[in-house]
């Protein structure tokens, strides 16, 4: 049985089957390219591939159309932090620790959204590390719900949501700390 036959007996409907086939022919090489720039390691780039693919078997009905840019992205980044989360449990690399914080409110994103525009908070959202703007990325621009992100990203709730305080605090800062909260 090959690896893409093996992730289609995990899959029930016959249009899910080809929605995850179209998705394994589409970002299978992406998905090796960039798990191997973070872990510099064949067989640990070849598990996160396979993790990755597992995981999105599991989830096709609620995954995005196959070739968008909201597809795209989401790939991109469940690789990336399955690769990170790879490295951690190989003590490769040391992943800074989250704390919880209070919800910023979506009224100041708001704001800004309607201030500056969206190009201009998509250009800081990608700016940021990489922690805050993969929740941010799945969260703000994607619309993707905190419990979604949580499933996608393999992280608590709490990790996501310290995450997205976070990353909003750096973006209120970053364009322009007159945004006050009330």
């Amino acid at each position: 049985m090959t690896m893409l036959g093996f992730y289609l007996a995990l899959i029930d409907q016959p249009n899910d089957k080809e929605k995850f086939t179209e998705i394994y022919k589409t970002y299978r090489i992406l998905m090796y390219k960039t798990a191997m720039s973070i872990t510099h390691n064949e067989a640990l780039a070849n598990e996160t591939v396979q993790d990755c693919l597992f995981k999105i078997a599991r989830i096709i009905a609620d995954f995005p159309a196959v070739r968008t840019k909201k597809a795209k992205a989401l790939v991109i980044i469940m690789v990336r932090n399955k690769a990170l989360d790879n490295l951690k449990v190989e003590h490769i690399d040391k992943i800074e620790p989250i704390d919880e914080q209070e919800p910023v409110s979506d009224d100041i994103i708001g704001k800004i959204l309607s201030d500056i525009g969206y190009n201009r908070l998509v250009q800081e959202i990608l700016s940021l590390d990489v922690i805050y703007r993969d929740v941010l990325t799945l969260k703000l621009i994607y619309e993707y719900s905190i419990d979604e992100i949580c499933s996608w990203l393999n992280i608590s709730e709490n990790t996501a949501k310290s995450r997205i305080y976070r990353g909003r605090k750096m973006l209120r800062e970053r364009l322009g700390g007159f945004y006050n909260e009330k």
